[in-house]
Parts: C-alpha cells; structure tokens; sequence
C-alpha cells in the first residue's frame, strides 16, 4: 500500500489530537480562512490571453494558485476532520472547477494561443495530475463516484494520453528543476492511476530524473536558487520515496553519492537568521520545509542541521500539493533543533562559491559563469550580512514576465551585471555567456576570482578580485591590466540601505565603506548604487567594509 501512514485513520486521530501537530494544523485553519471562504473567480478568456498580449502573468496565475491551494486546504482538513462537511463540501467543488478548466498549463508556459491544446505537460499540469491521483487515492469512496469518474477521464487526456503520445518535451533533457517535478509528478500519476502503465513509462521518467541529477555540480550547490532546491529536489524526494514503497526498497533514488552533497545546500544557504544567499533567482530571505527536513535528517542523520522551528514553512504560494500533505506525514515530534555554528567556512570548488559565517556578519560571493540556471550576469558579486540583514547585497529575482524568459533578460535591472556588485567598465556590463567565465582559488584565507572574460572588451587583459577576512572587516581587492590605454572603470557596489556619504567613507545599513576613491550614490529599483569612479590610469581598487 502506497502512502500507508496516510491512508491509516489513527494517524490522521494523531494530528487532531496531538499537541505537536498544532502549528501545522493551525496554519491549515489560518488558509481556510483565507483561501476558501469566498466562491473561486473564473478564469477568463481575457486573463489567459493577456500574456500573449503584454507577457502579464499576474492576472491568470493569481485565481490559478489559489484555487490550487484550496484544493490543498480542503483536502487536508477533509482527512484531518473526517465527518465536516464544510472541508468536504468545499474539496469536491474546487477540484470540479480543477477539471472544469480550459488547461492545466498556465499562459507562460504555452506558446501558442491560437490552437487548441489540452495534451500537454508543463510544471503545473504535472502538478495537478499529481494532486488530483494523490487525493482520489487517499479519499477514495468518500469522494463522488462523478468527481472520481472525471480525475480520471481528465487525467487519462491531459496526463497519460499527453505523456505515452508521440511528444516529447524540452524537460526531460533539462538537468534543472522542471525535470524532476515533472517527471517525478507524472510517475506518482501513473502509479496512482494507471499502474498498469507504469513499468512501461518508467525507463523515461528514470532517465530524467537522473538527467535532474547532473544539473547539480559535484559540490552539490543548487544554482538555480535557494526556492528552485526546495522545489525540484523536493519533487525528487515526493518520487524516491513512493519507488522505495513501491518497490519493497529495491529502488533508491537517494543512493547516488551526489546526493549527500547536495541533501546539505539549504542549510549551507543561511547567513544569518532567515537570510539566505540571493544568487540568480533567489530570494533574500529563506525557510526550510520541516516535512524536507526531518525526511533528510531521518535519512542522513549525521548530514543535517535542524534549524529552530522558525525556519520552516508547510506550504507555499503555489499550492504544491505533494509538499503540503508530507509537511505532516514527514514531519518527526521527537526531532529537536539544533545549535547553530557561530563560525564557518564554506567553499564550493564546482560552483566557485565562498559561504562565511562568523559572529559579527556572514559573507558569499560567486564565480562561475554567465549561462547558469536561471543566469545573471554576476560573476564577482557578493553578499555582506549582518543582524539578518543583507547590508551589501545580491539582488535575487526580479519580477517574472515574458521578457524576463527572453532575449530581453539582461535589459532588467536584476539579472544584468549592473544590479549587482561588480565592475563598470568603459561603460560595460558583463555579458552572458558560458565562456564568460571565471577562475577561482580559496588560498590561505583569501578568496580569489579572475574574471575579466566577462567582459566584451578586447584590451583587458586581466581582472582579478580577492577577498580577505578579519573579525569586523572585509576587504576587497581588484586589479586589472590592459593592454594599450587604460579604460575607465566605475566600482559598483549594491545596498538594500539608503547610502550616506561621511568625511570617514559611506555609511550604509550599519557597515562603513573605506577606500580613497570619491563616492556616487543613485538608487535604482528600489537599491541603492555606490559607485567609485576611479582616476585614469588605475588598475588597482581597495574597499574595506567595517562591520
């Protein structure tokens, strides 16, 4: 029996009754409150075209989400509180306007607004398929035998007619995200729905799953963003785990020896408090799933931290059905957090990340190259952290739209090398590209990057940063060579802060910047720039950040 634990009614008397569960419970009744009062909007013709005609996402995917995390909201309490109907009464309306809609691919995610398409499978088609089977197989007879009849007939057409047809997708070569939660969404589909078909589909989906894999360097370091390791490894996990059930524990997922580097990255990820490493499309703050959690920590014991319960969330804006419902069926009352190191040194070889945590501030900075997963042209970048706080920071993502997934990416503030700490020069911006790449060594405390590739500019020759570590110092190091005249160079910095200019440096967000070079501050999106324009000729910059 699949989901045995959760198919088991003493389990769920279990969180109804148990004090340990409150928190999780709580939030539950908190979404129901807010996600489920009021009857679900339509979903119109001229919302889902919108993206075809300004790239908006907004309007569509709002009334989408929320019906989703309905779904999941009503579920749950529908298995928690099994004789109120209002929970029940409310599922089995919000699946049927589910099947009633048009597709369960979203606008951003199509292509193509002028054909009719239904069998086709994007992240959150994948998704539906997943909590929809998962649902029907945990709710089984109470659910009508109509809304039963219609998860299938809907599933068969939009998920096993659209996976074992002649199509195949740009995702299952992809070592990202969409990889494993699509794959490992419709296997869990297919197990549920059609086991039938199972053994047949399984070479394909266990070579994506293993093509997500490869998407992870060797240092186990989750490019994408801290929210994308949550999201396709956590996907992952949801897959792994049936298999292990599935197959009696012949089949492990989690036996690849990569996985141990890469179970470790969240908690490798924090600053300090709930602030987290922002490179590409992160976020500045963070929190770990606790059902993820105590999942690793039950698996790798000796691998993982347990952070307070502060840390750790449940459910998330998407309504992700299979990580909603495994915050309580992996969540372990007898797990308790664990002290946090005061100091730490991190570095990632693969991915040329350096993660520095001390007792007065936190420090990363990145190398790599400018074709990365979810890319930003950042080579040389870096966070300064303090009080749980980025002082001088990485920006994260910008807002989603259709120009920010085309060729128009590097015009946004966020994702071009002007949004972040990194040179300016003769008026550049880095480019993107897999040979604008960097090298990188951590040597004696100091970490060093060679970057001038980055650049499109014929007559620099080098660009070298390093970064040096005292107790209430950072300092920062940039050389360059050129061959033939010198070029002017701005020294950019990025701070969340509004930036004050005193006779002894820039003051900002608490920190004080150093060097002899006279300061321009201007603010952009909401971030304040700190620029040094350097004097001609120089090829040598100095900044100490006193914090």
């Amino acid at each position: 029996m699949l989901l045995g634990k959760a198919k088991n009614p003493a389990f769920w008397e279990k969180v109804r009754t148990s004090g340990a569960y409150e928190p999780l419970v709580l939030e539950l009744r908190d979404l129901w409150e807010k996600e489920c009062a009021d009857d679900f909007p339509a979903l119109k013709y001229s919302e889902y075209i919108l993206y075809d005609q300004t790239g908006s996402r907004k309007e569509y995917e709002a009334k989408y989400f929320r019906r989703r995390r309905a779904m999941n909201t009503a579920a749950l309490l529908s298995l928690i509180y099994p004789d109120n109907d209002a929970y029940f009464t409310k599922l089995c309306d919000v699946i049927w306007a589910i099947l009633d809609e048009y597709s369960w691919v979203v606008p951003a995610h199509i292509g193509n607004f002028r054909d009719n398409i239904v069998a086709f499978i994007d992240l959150f088609a994948a998704e539906t398929g997943f909590a929809l089977s998962e649902i029907d197989y945990l709710l089984q007879d109470r659910l009508p035998p109509l809304i039963r009849s219609r998860i299938r007939a809907e599933i068969d057409r939009r998920i096993i007619a659209a996976y074992t047809g002649e199509r195949r997708y740009w995702w299952e070569k992809s070592p990202y995200n969409w990889s494993a939660v699509c794959a490992g969404s419709v296997g869990i589909t297919f197990l549920y729905q059609r086991p039938d078909l199972f053994e047949y589909i399984r070479p394909r989906m266990e070579e994506t799953l293993r093509i997500f894999l490869t998407g992870f360097p060797e240092d186990g370091i989750c490019q994408e963003g801290f929210a994308y390791w949550h999201y396709g490894f956590g996907f992952y996990l949801c897959i792994a785990d049936l298999m292990r059930e599935f197959t009696g524990g012949e089949t492990d997922y989690l036996a690849d020896p990569k996985i141990r580097e890469i179970i470790k990255y969240p908690q490798r990820m924090f600053l300090d408090g709930d602030t987290v490493v922002s490179f590409s499309d992160g976020q500045l703050r963070g929190k770990w799933h606790i059902g993820l959690l105590h999942y690793l920590k039950k698996s790798f014991p000796a691998d993982i931290h347990l952070p307070p319960r502060d840390f750790s969330y449940t459910s998330d804006h998407c309504g992700r059905w299979g990580i909603h419902l495994r915050a309580f069926l992996w969540f372990d009352e007898t797990l308790e957090s664990e002290d946090e190191k005061q100091e730490c040194t991190d570095y990632a070889p693969a991915s040329q990340w350096l993660i520095k945590k001390t007792p007065r501030y936190s420090f990363a900075a990145k190398g790599g190259h400018n074709d990365e997963p979810h890319n930003h042209n950042d080579i040389g970048s870096f966070i300064i952290s303090r009080n749980g706080e980025q002082v001088l920071c990485d920006p994260g993502s910008g807002k989603y739209c259709r120009e920010y997934f085309s060729p128009q990416r590097y015009t946004f503030f966020h994702t071009c090398s002007r949004g972040h700490s990194v040179p300016i020069i003769d008026g550049q911006y880095q480019k993107p590209g897999r040979d604008r790449a960097a090298s990188a060594s951590f040597e004696n405390g100091v970490f060093t990057l060679e970057f001038h590739r980055a650049y499109d500019i014929p007559t620099l020759e080098r660009l070298s940063r390093s970064f040096s570590f005292a107790e209430d110092t950072v300092t920062l190091q940039d050389e360059y060579d050129f061959h033939g005249q010198p070029l002017s160079i701005a020294e950019r910095f990025i701070s969340r802060y509004p930036a004050d200019i005193t006779p002894a440096g820039v003051v900002t967000g608490g920190a004080l910047l150093e060097t002899e070079s006279e300061a321009r501050i201007t603010e952009a999106e909401g971030l304040f720039c700190i620029d040094y324009i350097l004097p001609p000729g120089s090829n040598l910059f100095t900044l100490t950040v006193r914090i």
